[in-house]
């Protein structure tokens, strides 16, 4: 069996790296399967920035990059074709399929993505390419047509199965080879705080907020406490200024956008991680996020919102603490503030619940199992 997955990112983004390249290679172990990655971004257009193939593409660019990929995708008619999320990049694969000359493929889906969906600006060509103008119709014709459809979160797991009945639930996860627990974790004069990743838009911006109001009065009660914000994206500046102007006195420490090779480092340095969600919208209860599991994958404890899929992954006072609103998040940062001996306690806790359940070789393990169920004949 050969699988090429299609991105629409490239290694910089959390959803291609993981679930493209990552599960490429654990797959690549078994003897039985070959696989390849076709990233739109590293392999069509590296001149591009990974936040420019989401903000400023328009169709004549998208257009070329399908292009350039319906060439290539050509050569893999007797290949699976594992579809990472349905934007523009999923024109040339389905295309191809609509018209025969590829006969298999998967949707991996791990984002409610359809409200911020990146097709085609003009519906003339989504309906060229998709059959239809309309981005939750795309979406849901690209999974019944699937062979099967993989879900990074139950409530995303729970959509796509009414589209079509073949479809496993596999979160993210995390290479445990990357991350590991810090060796000590000293009673230093800062508790530090890790929330990273981009910033892309008002939903990540109304978290944030969220975040920094809780942490601030946190650290009037536990004054050694400092948030450290690590990312980019296009409302990076725009979230700064809101956050300065709204809580001057909050303890915030901004750092830009940090290369994914270099956060295991990072991470050693950092004593709690936080997931603030605010709200319960369908878009919260489906994230699945990268940043979770690589906190716990690196020994640390967790302060989350209780949505979604975060209320499946820790474990409460054992592996992190969830919260159910904004004081209970300020309640979270204050029972890890306690002491260095809880946090390692608790991020000792969220490691093993990482590698017995969400380490890539047991995903990589249950995808296979999966796609042996969906091709038979090839495994």
């Amino acid at each position: 069996m050969r699988i090429l997955f299609v991105g629409h990112n490239g290694y910089g983004y959390p959803h291609t790296r993981v679930r493209c390249y990552h599960f490429a290679r654990i797959l690549q172990a078994y003897p039985d399967i070959e696989t390849a990655v076709l990233s739109f971004r590293d392999d069509l257009a590296p001149h591009k920035s990974e936040a420019a193939m989401y903000e400023n593409l328009r169709d004549r660019e998208k257009l070329v990059l399908t292009g350039k990929a319906v060439w290539r995708l050509l050569r893999e008619k007797d290949s699976i074709i594992y579809m990472q999320k349905a934007h523009f990049h999923s024109a040339a694969p389905y295309l191809l399929y609509r018209l025969g000359l590829l006969k298999r493929y998967i949707l991996d889906y791990d984002d409610y993505d359809i409200p911020l969906s990146n097709f085609f600006f003009r519906g003339v060509l989504n309906r060229l390419f998709f059959g239809t103008h309309k981005w939750d119709e795309i979406t849901y014709r690209i999974a019944r047509n699937a062979c099967g459809c993989v879900a990074s979160s139950r409530e995303l797991c729970t959509i796509l199965k009414k589209e079509n009945p073949h479809t496993a639930y596999i979160p993210t996860g995390v290479d445990i080879s990357m991350f590991s627990p810090a060796d000590a974790r000293s009673e230093g004069d800062e508790i530090k705080v890790l929330w990273n990743g981009l910033i892309w838009g008002e939903p990540i911006v109304k978290n944030l907020l969220m975040l920094v109001k809780a942490f601030q009065k946190a650290a009037l009660r536990a004054p050694r406490l400092r948030l450290h914000i690590v990312g980019g994206g296009a409302s990076w500046d725009s979230c700064k200024q809101q956050i300065s102007d709204k809580y001057p006195d909050a303890p915030v420490c901004w750092r830009d956008w940090v290369d994914p090779l270099e956060m295991p480092q990072l991470l050693q340095t950092m004593d709690i991680g936080v997931l603030p969600l605010d709200g319960d919208d369908q878009w919260l209860r489906c994230k699945s996020p990268t940043k979770l599991f690589e906190y716990m994958a690196a020994g640390l404890p967790v302060v989350s919102s209780k949505v979604g899929e975060a209320c499946h992954v820790i474990e409460h006072l054992n592996s992190g603490f969830l919260a159910e609103n904004t004081a209970g998040f300020e309640e979270g940062l204050l029972f890890l503030a306690q002491d260095v001996e809880l946090r390692k306690k608790m991020g000792l806790a969220a490691r093993q619940r990482i590698e017995t359940e969400y380490a890539l070789p047991v995903l990589g393990e249950r995808l296979r199992n999966f796609l042996q169920s969906l091709f038979p004949e090839s495994i």
